[in-house]
């Protein structure tokens, strides 16, 4: 399956999802009805039969009266949950007691831990998540949480990141990430919203309970007490009807969880080309002492996140949110002899693994219905001409290489800066420096250098230096990562330093009028803005999708087709070819849409059209993607700044692309 069917197959389980959670809540308000009817004697007996009908039975008033308590009751639990949730994966993570690794740690396993998770970011073209560590819990595991590819977080527990060596730990980081990539990760946080407003009923039954024993005791010493025990049964009958609508809230919750389960296996191993990995992780699982188990309270609602259960035992196989381990293991290992030992890993040992050069074994490839990744030529792994939307969301087995190779070629120096919030404001305002055009003659303006000291202080100027010198002679293609690996850290940024580098930017960038915005710059922009903290006045803390179709969006589209067109220094004539390639994959072809004027392409016309996309219906915004590759690919070659600004849409449109194949220095002029 390729990244738009897999979202495609998420969101349809969304929707019947939320259709069961609609049968579910139907079934408990007649229930609660039931019981309610019961206790305060709807119908009462008529007749020398002794016989009650139906219509007795029934009681409008009282069936509105109750289903509006359950709609609050339950809805406003859903609403609750789901609110406070709304950051996204740093909310699931503190809520399930994570901590935040501070990109800058220099603890060695933390250390690993964050070079595993940058790697996969870069390979999978995903920004950079929030990582968490949860102390408190010695057993294994994992999960990956979030609405959007913005807000997501991983998150490990102590035991996992004491047990795992770096291939296990790259292993299951690789399970993760394909959860972000196929849309699992929203579909996760709205289950536990759902499930959450149906326990609430079993918390009202509960304080029934208590209450009728209170006044129970209270009336026994008078000699009452019949009224306490029909309180009593009316609590206990909501705790029964709420621990069976949890019950098919999980049946639900496993259902959605295991076969999602299989399918992360499987993308890991391709991603990684390493079947051990994963393997070997799970085997430490089933040999722990506390095995997969977590012992936070939320765990329970939160089960269906975990790379493996994390309750203590699902009730029946029907409720487990996870395939059982040994047949997780035999997917990825068919010849395993079930023992779960897992041979230490010692220097030598990797020695002489490495002088063998013994190919690594993939005999999950088969389970993998059709997925194309690798290159051909050039940088192993990275994506190669007439294959960049196929890449979208991929897990390809080279891409990991790529990452790692990039990594590498950016100083230690500058990696290190842009772990703590301050260092990385100097690494973002040191590419802009490095990018902007400077004002020609006396009194040409205000210089880039100058308006950032007058927003954001001298000391940044200085900060950025070793960024911005470094930036002015390194190859393109290694800026866009070093951004990436920036971004962490500017979440950690005060709201205050935040906006104030939102508006550097924008006067940096809107100095440019009467020229066609930077594609880098404008990549840029776009990247910080939606990477700030959520509190940042006038940012959105997640976006939000739309309906709109590609033929509702055709003016922004083109816009942006232009911006791409020119991308790499085309000539007027070869833009103009390259923009026509991509029109005539527009609704109604090149006739309805014209290439904008380079000068015409500012900031704000730029950034507005990328707004307007975003409320995009799916099939929309790959529609445009598929134009844009189309300008992309017009000449044979892929720039670096072309291969920048598509990368850039892509994230914008929840549309991850991995490191593309730089063929040229841009658009050609043949």
């Amino acid at each position: 399956m390729n990244f738009f069917e897999v979202q495609d197959e998420a969101r349809g389980l969304s929707r019947k999802l939320v259709g069961l959670y609609l049968l579910a809540v139907g079934g408990l308000v007649v229930g609660v009805y039931v019981v309610a009817a019961v206790a305060l004697g709807v119908g009462g007996v008529s007749g020398e039969a002794g016989v009650t009908s139906p219509g007795q039975f029934f009681d409008p008033g009282l069936f509105v009266l109750v289903t509006l308590g359950m709609g609050v009751l339950i809805g406003g639990g859903t609403a609750f949950r789901t609110a406070q949730l709304r950051k996204g994966g740093a909310a699931v993570a503190e809520l399930l007691g994570g901590r935040r690794v501070d990109p800058g740690t220099r603890d060695p396993k933390e250390r690993q831990l964050m070079n595993v998770v940058e790697e996969m970011s870069i390979a999978s073209g995903v920004p950079v998540p929030e990582v968490f560590i949860m102390d408190r819990e010695p057993g294994i595991n994992a999960f990956a949480a979030g609405h959007t590819l913005n807000d997501a977080a991983v998150a490990v527990t102590r035991g996992a990141l004491d047990a795992f060596t770096r291939d296990e730990l790259q292993g299951v980081m690789a399970h993760e990430f394909s959860h972000i990539l196929n849309g699992d990760m929203r579909l996760n946080i709205r289950l536990m919203g759902l499930l959450f407003g149906i326990l609430l009923l079993t918390v009202v039954g509960r304080g029934v309970i208590r209450g009728g024993m209170g006044s129970g005791r209270s009336r026994s010493s008078s000699g009452g007490g019949g009224g306490a025990g029909a309180v009593f049964a009316v609590g206990l009958a909501l705790v029964v009807l709420g621990y069976l609508g949890v019950l098919v809230g999980r049946l639900i919750q496993a259902a959605v969880s295991r076969q999602r389960e299989y399918l992360a296996d499987a993308a890991a191993v391709e991603f990684t080309r390493n079947p051990d990995g994963i393997a070997n992780a799970l085997k430490r699982i089933g040999a722990g002492a506390h095995g997969s188990r977590l012992q936070d309270s939320h765990a329970e609602e939160a089960s269906h996140f975990f790379f493996a259960s994390g309750r203590r035992k699902a009730l029946s196989g029907m409720t487990a949110t996870h395939p059982p381990l040994d047949r997780r293991i035999r997917r990825v290992q068919p010849d395993w002899d079930g023992s779960y030992d897992v041979p230490r890993v010692t220097k030598a040992s990797r020695r002489e693994q490495k002088a063998k050069g013994a190919p690594r074994r993939d005999p999950i490839r088969d389970l993998m219905e059709g997925r194309e990744s690798g290159a051909a030529g050039g940088l192993p792994g990275a994506v190669i001409l007439g294959g960049i939307l196929a890449s979208a969301g991929t897990l390809g087995p080279g891409q990991v290489a790529v990452a790692q190779r990039i990594l590498g070629e950016l100083p230690d120096g500058i990696r290190h800066q842009v772990r703590t919030p301050e260092g990385a404001l100097g690494a973002v305002v040191g590419l802009v420096l490095a990018g902007v055009e400077k004002p020609e003659g006396a009194g040409a303006g205000t210089s880039p250098a100058e308006v950032v000291g007058r927003r954001l202080g001298n000391r940044v100027v200085r900060g950025s230096g070793d960024v911005s010198s470094w930036a002015a002679s390194a190859p393109r293609e290694l800026r866009l990562p070093l951004l990436e690996l920036a971004l962490p850290g500017l979440r950690g940024l005060p709201a205050e330093r935040a906006r104030a580098l939102r508006d550097t930017l924008a006067e940096l960038l809107e100095q440019g009028k009467g020229r066609t915005v930077d594609p880098f710059l404008f990549a840029l922009y776009h990247l910080v803005r939606r990477n700030l903290p959520a509190e940042v006045e006038g940012e959105p803390g997640r976006r939000r999708g739309g309906g709109k179709g590609l033929d509702r969006l055709l003016e922004p589209s083109a816009i942006l087709l232009s911006l791409l067109a020119y991308a790499g220094g085309r000539s007027s004539e070869a833009a103009a070819n390259a923009f026509e390639a991509g029109a005539r994959k527009l609704p109604g072809g090149a006739a309805r849409v014209g290439l904008t004027g380079a000068g015409d392409l500012g900031l704000g016309m730029v950034d507005a059209s990328l707004s307007a996309l975003e409320l995009a219906a799916p099939a929309a915004k790959r529609g445009f993607l598929e134009a844009a590759a189309a300008v992309v690919e017009s000449d044979g070659q892929v720039g670096a700044e072309e291969a920048e600004l598509l990368r850039a849409l892509g994230e914008a449109l929840e549309v991850p692309l991995p490191p593309l194949e730089v063929t040229g220095e841009g658009g050609a002029d043949g």
